[in-house]
């Protein structure tokens, strides 16, 4: 016989006050970074392979709403933080991996792929602002060759970036094939499903 769950007001709370946080998530980035979410550059995204088991697609909104969660902390902290920029930089920073053959090898990708995201980025944002293509071209600090991030959205962007690719590739295998929820792809469904 199974026991009936009743979840106390405090474990409601909390699953209140995070549903209400991811739905505010969902949001800004609906909000900011539409256009991008809305391109057939990231839904090829969606079919590329990245970090061992996930793709491209997953990863980058990943690194997103990290990245937003990182500024709302940070907001509660009262320290000022370009929202729309973050958004703009993490959904567009791996975009210029789309189409690996193109790079001769993986370390020519990941010094690389910077600048093809940023030229990918103004492709799809008329006026993409010159912090956000400076948070794209320098997200892969220390690998990459254009130097640290030079703002704190751009920081923001780059540590989401590293702990994500890590998570991807450390606790990515064994999420994979467990039946263990998969946030990133469940919330992915629902922003694409309202930016149509």
């Amino acid at each position: 016989m199974r026991i009936p769950y009743y979840e106390s007001t405090i474990h409601r709370q909390i699953r209140e006050k995070r549903e209400n946080r991811k739905e505010r998530i969902r949001n800004d980035l609906e909000l900011y970074g539409g256009e991008v979410l809305q391109s057939d550059e990231m839904k090829q995204a969606y079919d590329q392979k990245h970090h061992k088991w996930s793709t491209l697609g997953e990863h980058t909104m990943r690194v997103a709403m990290s990245s937003v969660m990182i500024c709302y902390a940070l907001k509660k902290l009262h320290i000022k933080v370009n929202v729309p920029l973050v958004i703009i930089g993490s959904l567009c920073h791996d975009l210029g991996m789309l189409d690996r053959g193109k790079f001769a090898s993986l370390k020519e990708s990941n010094m690389e792929h910077p600048k093809e995201s940023v030229s990918v980025a103004k492709e799809l944002l008329r006026d993409l602002p010159e912090e956000a293509e400076s948070i794209i071209e320098r997200h892969m600090w220390p690998l990459g060759e254009t130097g640290a991030p030079d703002s704190l959205e751009g920081a923001i962007v780059s540590v989401a970036d590293k702990y994500n690719a890590v998570k991807d590739i450390v606790k990515g295998s064994e999420v994979k094939g467990t039946g263990v929820k998969n946030y990133v792809l469940d919330e992915k469904a629902k922003i694409l499903e309202k930016v149509k």
